[in-house]
């Protein structure tokens, strides 16, 4: 098993982080409304096997797979993995210390792409695709032109996300997708691959970063479908697992 912070429990209130996961989503797309991004339907060239993601949001894209995806995925063979978790490398840095280095391969295209350009599973596309934005045409530029703010909150909302997936692991979505099906089938065994998600030891921004924490503050605020905030249902299912660092950064902007 790969070592882990955290015992991995990756169906623990999965109810309630899904709640999470669908108001993060929320979050971004209003958040990207405030910039002249220039992507349209049909744009792919960042849409690549670089799929990064915490085993909560494997599963709710998992939820609208059909069988035809999942086995055209797991017949991927050649793609990135990381060599850690957005969280532990936040904590590494902190301490001067240079985190693992990632397990590099051949980037190719998104297997979960149309072959008119399209995502097949856009509704439940992981953050690491819906962070994906850029203010020139990325064929004429040859890469994503990101603001730096955005950029900044793009940072942020990777430790969150991995943060709210209280007892799940981190790693590629493909090796995320067999994990699922593997305890699906009674595997509960995790492989070395996949990283145990971690609290953050604290948000990566800079005290005179105003504008981004007040862009998080909002998120924390916003109220969920149980009528209860982002942070309050955050902090339950903390709380409800066990034990855990606090984040101090919260304390801060509310």
């Amino acid at each position: 098993m790969s070592p882990a912070f955290v015992p991995v429990k990756p169906d623990y209130a999965y109810s309630e982080k899904k709640a999470l996961l669908e108001t993060l989503y929320r979050f971004v797309e209003e958040e990207a409304r405030a910039f002249s991004f220039v992507c349209e339907k049909g744009c792919h060239r960042c849409c690549t096997t670089h799929l990064w993601t915490t085993s909560l949001e494997a599963r709710y894209l998992r939820e609208d797979l059909s069988p035809e995806l999942e086995a055209r995925m797991l017949g991927l063979r050649a793609y990135p993995r990381p060599g850690s978790t957005p969280n532990t490398m936040a904590l590494l840095l902190m301490q001067g210390q240079p985190p693992p280095e990632d397990q590099m391969s051949e980037i190719g295209p998104c297997p979960l792409l149309t072959p008119e350009g399209l995502c097949a599973v856009y509704a439940r596309r992981p953050l690491t695709c819906r962070l994906m934005f850029s203010q020139t045409k990325c064929d004429l530029s040859g890469e994503a032109q990101m603001p730096p703010e955005f950029l900044g909150l793009s940072s942020l909302l990777f430790q969150i996300i991995e943060e709210l997936d209280v007892g799940g692991v981190y790693g590629h979505l493909v090796d995320q997708v067999r994990f699922w099906r593997d305890l699906e089938a009674g595997v509960e065994e995790v492989p070395e691959w996949l990283l145990g998600n971690r609290e953050a030891p604290d948000l990566a921004y800079l005290p005179e970063e105003d504008a981004l924490r007040q862009r998080l503050a909002r998120l924390y605020r916003l109220k969920l479908p149980s009528g209860k905030t982002f942070k309050e249902t955050l902090d339950e299912i903390k709380e409800g697992f066990g034990q855990r660092e606090a984040l101090s950064f919260l304390n801060e902007i509310l």
